[in-house]
């Protein structure tokens, strides 16, 4: 198992996750006590339960790294314990995550480097804002979010991005979620509109994104301030056809 944890560090840093299956010393006839390692050990024993908790403490505002939407409530095995039962209780192998996208991914194995989701702890998105939405300016007005990628971005990386984007249903995810926001926002801004006009409210959704840049990164509600900034129908009003 110490082996294991190795060559998976490894693998992850190298981006080789995919291959890592060739590697691994052969579990024979354990597979089944390891996975128990998991399931006896970490997730219901005391001593297990606490080492777990650490690692779901890790989140970051307690969001789920995989969506960053949901409440991360439970672990999920970046490679499935089924088919590599020897890193069941590898803590680098332990993603915290929401229980919908846990459930989404399930077992879930790589067959090449293009089909590996993205992993928090070695893939790095850089500090670019890669996230973006554009309003569709109709009656009721929606956002629909895509992937800019990043300048520094490999072809396969970039599409190993938009796998992921897509593999968890983030669009619509993400336009669902801005559609309440949308929603919720529009008589603040109706009023801000009024009180100080359209350079104002601009201002006031450029710094609300600017907020949300600094703290968690690329967000679905920073993409979204971003484009109702841009947008000249909305900051003259459209707020009011939504």
């Amino acid at each position: 198992m110490k082996t294991a944890e190795m060559l998976y560090l490894a693998a992850g840093r190298d981006g080789t996750l995919h291959d890592l299956s060739r590697q691994l010393p052969a579990t024979g006839s354990d597979g089944e006590y390891l996975e128990f390692a998991y399931d006896g050990g970490l997730v219901t024993s005391k001593a297990g339960r606490d080492i777990y908790d650490q690692i779901l403490a890790g989140a970051p505002y307690e969001r789920c790294p995989l969506c960053g939407r949901g409440i991360a409530t439970t672990l999920d095995h970046q490679l499935p314990k089924s088919e590599y039962p020897i890193l069941a209780i590898t803590p680098a192998n332990l993603v915290p995550a929401c229980n919908k996208c846990n459930q989404r991914k399930s077992s879930k194995d790589p067959a090449d480097e293009t089909e590996t989701l993205l992993h928090p702890y070695f893939d790095s998105l850089g500090t670019s804002q890669w996230l973006e939405a554009r309003i569709h300016e109709d009656s009721p007005a929606r956002a629909e979010y895509f992937v800019r990628p990043g300048g520094d971005w490999s072809a396969t990386f970039t599409d190993r991005v938009v796998r992921h984007f897509t593999f968890f249903g983030l669009r619509r995810q993400y336009a669902l979620a801005a559609a309440g926001k949308l929603a919720t926002d529009r008589i603040q801004h109706s009023g801000l509109l009024k009180r100080a006009g359209p350079d104002e409210l601009r201002l006031h959704l450029q710094e609300a994104a600017a907020g949300y840049w600094s703290t968690a990164g690329n967000t679905w509600e920073g993409a979204l301030c971003n484009a109702l900034a841009d947008s000249q129908w909305y900051v003259n009003g459209g707020m009011n056809e939504i």
